[in-house]
């Protein structure tokens, strides 16, 4: 017990027992320390930034494509059993553009756009939008081809379809754009 509070001075007697300061790190070791971890903070965080802008990329894309995949289906149902398709003619809603107007089995189906939002209407039935509010298009253009051939009196019918979607978001990480172009084959005359 005495050695614990015995104190020793220094002598060149007793250097051994001098006791050792031990202190904490030396400001070349903390400015090394702080120089590593800030490395991995940033490696880290841009990790982390990079993970989000490809789920966003990939949010985007895969909104746009669901949204093309289901106008073009439904435009190609339509098209395919409509027994006259039209050029656009001005609707009760000036607010819209007119896109296409079609007869299917005796009901007029219009497609027209309004506030960048591919619509449908059907008969006397309120439009319905086909395009959610994440996803903007522009105006499409719908072009009618004519094929005759006169060594089998045959005409076939295509209309040609381009309609651009483009995914609405105010962070450069999310833009997104494709376009639908496709041709559809309507009927044949003899």
């Amino acid at each position: 017990m005495n050695k614990l509070f015995s104190l020793s001075f220094y002598t060149e007697n007793n250097k051994k027992n001098i006791p050792k300061l031990v202190s904490g790190f030396t400001l070349l070791e903390l400015l090394i320390y702080i120089s590593i971890l800030s490395i991995l903070v940033v490696v880290v965080s841009s990790t982390f930034i990079s993970l989000s802008k490809g789920r966003g990329q990939s949010q985007a894309r895969s909104e746009v494509d669901n949204s093309i995949r289901f106008v073009s289906e439904l435009l190609r149902q339509d098209l395919k059993n409509a027994s006259v398709v039209s050029s656009p003619s001005l609707t009760g809603d000036l607010n819209s553009t007119p896109i296409l107007t079609l007869t299917r089995g005796g009901v007029v189906i219009i497609y027209d756009v309004l506030n960048g939002s591919i619509r449908r209407k059907e008969g006397g039935a309120s439009p319905v939008n086909l395009t959610n509010s994440n996803i903007s298009v522009n105006t499409p253009t719908f072009t009618r081809i004519e094929n005759s051939n006169s060594s089998f009196l045959t005409k076939n019918v295509s209309i040609k379809i381009y309609i651009t979607f483009n995914y609405k978001s105010t962070g450069s990480d999310w833009i997104y754009a494709t376009s639908l172009q496709t041709t559809v084959n309507l009927y044949s005359n003899n």
